[in-house]
């Protein structure tokens, strides 16, 4: 593969990053994919059609919830990640449990998603060419497709699997777009409280 080192991860296995975009019924709203493993996840949020067009995806009053692996903006609010030499204080704490039990549903899509098309957690297609590439990538996009079509459909409990794999954060400090939505949201919590 041409530049197969850019597609290996930290992880020591070779990889695709992309982004899904889910609803509250796990269907899948958003899918943009192709990028080398190695790329940081917020490099690819902030490459995004999404991101760079926002006005054309999201109006003022809607917003995306994320992980800490991504900056805080007018348009994305991730959880609050700790500092190396600090902890979260307790606004932030709370902040980050009521942000986990709306961000589940993430992980249930791909749970889902991963349950339905195991294929999409590897792939024995060698890639030598940018065809072999393009391959792959409508193979994932077929499964997010079918995952919407099948998403009234329950899947047989022994194809799931009980254990829920979470990456933990590459290290990325970001402190742009500080007056993000991710402020205002804390704000309402605390007031709310």
């Amino acid at each position: 593969m041409l530049n197969g080192e850019d597609y290996f991860t930290r992880k020591g296995n070779y990889a695709f990053k992309g982004l899904i975009f889910c609803d509250d019924s796990a269907k899948i709203t958003w899918v943009e994919m192709g990028w080398p493993g190695s790329v940081h996840d917020n490099w690819v949020w902030l490459n995004s059609d999404v991101y760079l067009s926002k006005e054309k995806y999201l109006n003022n009053k809607e917003y995306l919830l994320g992980d800490s692996a991504f900056s805080p903006s007018s348009v994305l609010a991730p959880a609050f990640k700790k500092g190396s030499n600090s902890n979260l204080r307790d606004d932030q704490c709370y902040f980050n449990t009521k942000l986990a039990k709306v961000r589940i549903k993430s992980k249930h899509c791909l749970g889902l998603l991963k349950a339905r098309f195991q294929r999409l957690q590897g792939h024995p297609r060698v890639i030598k060419s940018k065809q072999d590439l393009d391959v792959i990538l409508q193979v994932m996009m077929c499964a997010c497709i079918l995952h919407n079509l099948l998403i009234n459909h329950p899947i047989p409990e022994d194809w799931m699997d009980n254990t829920v794999e979470v990456e933990d954060a590459d290290v990325f400090d970001y402190h742009g777009d500080m007056g993000s939505r991710r402020d205002q949201l804390l704000a309402y919590l605390m007031e709310t409280r």
